[in-house]
C-alpha cells in the first residue's frame, strides 16, 4: 500500500541519521519503526501469565463451588492471625525471661 508522508526539515534529518545508521532503505525502516511502536502500546502480559500460570497446588487449596477472591482473603487472614499469635507468643516469653547478667571485666 503506498503512502505519502510530509516530514518537516528536522524529521527528515532524524530519518536521514537513522537510515545512515542502520544501512536500511526508508519503507524497510519505517515498516520495523511502525511495528515496533505497534507492539509497544500492546498490553503487557502479567507476571503470572509470563510463568505459565498459577501453579495447579495453589489452584487445588480451594473447596469446589468457592468464591475464589473472598475464600483466599479469609485463608490469607487466618495464616496472618496465626503468625502474628506465634511473633506475639515469641516476643512475650522472651520478654519474661530474665535477661542475661553482663559479663564482668
Amino acid at each position: 500500500m503506498p503512502l505519502t508522508v510530509r516530514l518537516d526539515s528536522d524529521t527528515e534529518h532524524c530519518l536521514d541519521d537513522l537510515l545512515a545508521a542502520t544501512g536500511q532503505d526508508k519503507s524497510s525502516l519505517i515498516r520495523q519503526l511502525i511495528r515496533e511502536r505497534w507492539q509497544q502500546q500492546q498490553p503487557r502480559p502479567s507476571i503470572t501469565q509470563q510463568l505459565g500460570g498459577h501453579p495447579a497446588a495453589f489452584l487445588d487449596t480451594l473447596p469446589p463451588l468457592s468464591a475464589e477472591r473472598r475464600q483466599r482473603r479469609r485463608l490469607l487472614d487466618q495464616h496472618l492471625q496465626r503468625s502474628h499469635q506465634r511473633c506475639s507468643t515469641a516476643v512475650r516469653d522472651q520478654a519474661l525471661s530474665p535477661a542475661p547478667l553482663p559479663k564482668p571485666t
